[in-house]
């Protein structure tokens, strides 16, 4: 086995135990594990959302995936405020942040390009180095 390969194993059993640490800790208090839980998730997206900015890469971005995920936690985030339920509200209000950015870096990264200013700057190129 490779080293990433174990270092990945290693990540999803670590993850594992600490869901069943979180839960047989705060099984009890349900207001807490809802906010721990709402952090760790929107922690998460905000970590896979700084990739995409610095690698400058959204190809394997499903547009609809995201549009139908800004509308479910926009959904949640008036529900929560309906509900008085801060971290349902707060959680969801910045997951709901986080995919509007991502439908922008989508949208911005695979905008069609002019051919005509291609061209222009390729003929410009070509006089300046005659």
């Amino acid at each position: 086995m490779n080293k990433n390969y174990l270092k990945d194993i290693y990540i999803v059993i670590g993850t594992v135990i600490a869901v069943c640490i979180s839960v047989a800790i705060l099984y009890q208090y349900p207001v807490a594990l809802g906010a721990l839980a709402a952090w760790v998730t929107t922690g998460s997206f905000f970590l896979q959302v700084v990739h995409m900015i610095r690698k400058r890469d959204t190809t394997g971005v499903s547009l609809g995936m995201y549009a139908a995920l800004f509308f479910g936690v926009t959904s949640w985030t008036f529900y929560g405020y309906q509900m008085h339920d801060i971290p349902v509200m707060t959680a969801n209000g910045l997951t709901a942040v986080l995919a509007i950015v991502v439908i922008g870096l989508k949208l911005y990264n695979e905008r069609p390009i002019k051919q005509k200013k291609v061209k222009a700057v390729r003929s410009i190129s070509k006089k300046q180095f005659s």
